[in-house]
Protein backbone atom coordinates (compact mmCIF):
# COMPACT_ATOMS: atom_id res chain seq x y z
CA UNK A 1 0.00 0.00 0.00
CA UNK A 2 0.67 3.21 -0.82
CA UNK A 3 1.36 5.91 1.85
CA UNK A 4 -0.31 9.54 0.64
CA UNK A 5 1.44 12.48 2.09
CA UNK A 6 0.11 15.69 2.40
CA UNK A 7 1.83 19.36 1.85
CA UNK A 8 1.52 22.23 4.17
CA UNK A 9 0.05 24.17 1.07
CA UNK A 10 -3.20 21.96 0.93
CA UNK A 11 -6.24 23.17 1.85
CA UNK A 12 -7.36 26.82 3.87
CA UNK A 13 -6.08 28.81 6.56
CA UNK A 14 -8.50 29.42 9.39
CA UNK A 15 -6.96 32.81 8.42
CA UNK A 16 -8.55 32.86 4.54
CA UNK A 17 -11.92 31.38 5.77
CA UNK A 18 -12.29 33.89 8.46
CA UNK A 19 -11.26 36.44 5.15
CA UNK A 20 -14.11 35.34 3.38
CA UNK A 21 -17.03 34.83 5.99
CA UNK A 22 -16.33 38.22 6.61
CA UNK A 23 -16.28 39.55 2.90
CA UNK A 24 -19.36 37.31 2.27
CA UNK A 25 -21.19 38.65 5.74
CA UNK A 26 -20.22 42.46 4.09
CA UNK A 27 -22.08 41.74 1.12
CA UNK A 28 -25.23 39.83 2.64
CA UNK A 29 -25.58 42.88 4.97
CA UNK A 30 -25.73 45.36 2.40
CA UNK A 31 -28.32 43.59 0.33
CA UNK A 32 -30.15 43.57 3.27
CA UNK A 33 -30.14 47.07 4.27
CA UNK A 34 -31.79 47.53 0.69
CA UNK A 35 -35.22 45.39 1.68
CA UNK A 36 -36.26 48.44 4.02
CA UNK A 37 -35.61 50.82 1.53
CA UNK A 38 -37.88 48.94 -1.17
CA UNK A 39 -40.52 48.52 1.35
CA UNK A 40 -40.87 52.04 2.10
CA UNK A 41 -40.79 52.72 -1.82
CA UNK A 42 -43.67 50.58 -2.34
CA UNK A 43 -45.63 51.81 0.33
CA UNK A 44 -45.17 55.37 -0.96
CA UNK A 45 -46.03 53.86 -4.83
CA UNK A 46 -49.79 52.35 -2.87
CA UNK A 47 -49.99 55.71 -1.09
CA UNK A 48 -49.94 57.82 -4.35
CA UNK A 49 -52.05 55.28 -6.19
CA UNK A 50 -55.05 55.66 -4.21
CA UNK A 51 -54.38 59.29 -4.01
CA UNK A 52 -54.89 58.87 -7.25
CA UNK A 53 -57.37 57.30 -7.14
CA UNK A 54 -59.76 58.93 -5.17
CA UNK A 55 -58.31 62.10 -7.00
CA UNK A 56 -59.69 60.32 -10.68
CA UNK A 57 -62.92 59.58 -8.85
CA UNK A 58 -63.56 63.15 -8.00
CA UNK A 59 -62.45 65.07 -10.32
CA UNK A 60 -63.98 62.79 -12.88
CA UNK A 61 -67.28 63.60 -11.19
CA UNK A 62 -66.39 67.27 -11.46
CA UNK A 63 -65.99 66.81 -15.38
CA UNK A 64 -69.40 65.36 -15.66
CA UNK A 65 -71.70 67.82 -13.81
CA UNK A 66 -73.70 69.81 -16.72
CA UNK A 67 -74.27 73.10 -15.33
CA UNK A 68 -72.30 75.90 -13.02
CA UNK A 69 -74.47 75.59 -10.33
CA UNK A 70 -73.78 71.51 -10.34
CA UNK A 71 -70.20 72.72 -10.57
CA UNK A 72 -70.40 75.19 -7.98
CA UNK A 73 -71.89 72.84 -5.18
CA UNK A 74 -69.63 70.44 -5.57
CA UNK A 75 -66.55 72.93 -5.36
CA UNK A 76 -68.14 73.94 -1.63
CA UNK A 77 -68.49 69.94 -0.86
CA UNK A 78 -64.76 69.48 -1.59
CA UNK A 79 -63.39 73.17 -0.55
CA UNK A 80 -61.73 71.34 2.17
CA UNK A 81 -62.95 68.21 3.39
CA UNK A 82 -60.49 65.77 7.02
CA UNK A 83 -61.40 62.90 7.47
CA UNK A 84 -63.00 62.48 11.04
CA UNK A 85 -60.81 60.43 13.75
CA UNK A 86 -62.62 56.91 13.32
CA UNK A 87 -61.97 57.11 9.08
CA UNK A 88 -58.83 58.61 10.32
CA UNK A 89 -57.57 55.11 11.53
CA UNK A 90 -58.10 52.95 8.32
CA UNK A 91 -56.99 55.74 5.95
CA UNK A 92 -54.19 55.80 3.61
CA UNK A 93 -55.02 60.03 3.45
CA UNK A 94 -55.58 62.33 5.73
CA UNK A 95 -57.89 64.81 3.91
CA UNK A 96 -58.51 66.72 0.23
CA UNK A 97 -59.00 69.98 -0.73
CA UNK A 98 -60.18 71.49 -3.74
CA UNK A 99 -59.68 74.71 -5.61
CA UNK A 100 -60.62 76.41 -8.63
CA UNK A 101 -59.68 79.28 -11.07
CA UNK A 102 -60.99 80.52 -14.08
CA UNK A 103 -57.58 80.50 -16.61
CA UNK A 104 -57.00 84.19 -17.42
CA UNK A 105 -59.11 85.53 -20.78
CA UNK A 106 -61.14 82.82 -20.53
CA UNK A 107 -65.05 83.01 -19.49
CA UNK A 108 -65.94 79.70 -18.86
CA UNK A 109 -62.63 77.24 -18.48
CA UNK A 110 -61.34 76.80 -15.06
CA UNK A 111 -58.27 74.98 -13.95
CA UNK A 112 -59.05 72.68 -10.75
CA UNK A 113 -55.98 71.43 -8.48
CA UNK A 114 -57.30 68.67 -6.32
CA UNK A 115 -55.04 67.89 -3.11
CA UNK A 116 -55.00 64.76 -1.04
CA UNK A 117 -53.26 65.19 1.97
CA UNK A 118 -51.08 62.30 3.53
CA UNK A 119 -51.25 60.84 6.36
CA UNK A 120 -47.39 62.01 7.05
CA UNK A 121 -48.17 65.62 5.78
CA UNK A 122 -47.00 65.37 2.60
CA UNK A 123 -49.68 66.36 -0.38
CA UNK A 124 -50.20 65.00 -3.64
CA UNK A 125 -51.83 67.42 -6.37
CA UNK A 126 -53.70 66.61 -9.47
CA UNK A 127 -55.08 69.34 -11.76
CA UNK A 128 -58.04 69.34 -14.78
CA UNK A 129 -59.76 71.63 -16.78
CA UNK A 130 -63.59 72.20 -17.22
CA UNK A 131 -65.41 74.18 -18.98
CA UNK A 132 -69.40 75.74 -18.15
CA UNK A 133 -71.68 73.37 -20.12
Amino acid sequence: MKNKSYSRNSGFTLLEVLVAVAILGVGIMAVMGLFPQSLRAARAAAERNAAATVAGSELSRLRALDNISEMRAWINKNCERELDAAADVYAIYAGTRATVTRLPGTNDVFRVTYRVKMTDGRYESFVTYVTEH
